[in-house]
């Protein structure tokens, strides 16, 4: 409750609404940080390629290479193996954390539609219509969570 407890919200929200919106804004954050993990990652497998295949092209222009030659020099330079190595390690992790990122957006979209879903029951009278406003409008400014629509 920690990012929550900064906001003065009403007597209106109970103890329900405050734990579903503090567990929205984890899920949003965690899947921020995925997000961010697979864009770096994603990165380096660009800069990754782009050095192998400038020092590549450089390397197998200067004399011509065919079929088992081929190998040999890729084997025989080993800056261009150790790009190959890392390369393959990026792409790993950049689809590792694409499928976290894909579950964790699962995850958070099914609360926040749940929590959408069940709204009526969590706030019922006009002055917390009136409250919900208030909590919508702060957890889409703040925190960049829509609670207004599916």
């Amino acid at each position: 409750m920690g990012e929550l407890k900064k906001w003065k919200l009403n007597e209106s929200v109970t103890g329900v609404i405050e734990v579903m919106l503090e567990e929205l804004i984890t899920r949003k954050h965690k899947l921020e940080k995925l997000e961010k993990a697979k864009t770096w990652w994603s990165l380096l497998v660009m800069f990754c390629l782009a050095v192998f295949l400038f020092f590549g092209y450089e390397h197998f222009m200067k004399g011509s290479t065919y079929g088992a030659n081929f190998l040999s020099i890729l084997f025989e330079n080993q800056l261009l193996l150790l790009l190959i190595v890392v390369l393959a390690i990026g792409l790993s992790q950049v689809r590792y954390f694409e499928k976290k990122a894909k579950k964790a957006e699962k995850e958070f979209d099914a609360l926040r539609e749940e929590f959408i879903d069940r709204s009526s029951e969590l706030w019922d009278g006009d002055e917390d219509w009136t409250n919900r406003q208030n909590v919508f409008t702060m957890m889409e400014k703040e925190f960049e969570i829509n609670l207004f629509y599916k």
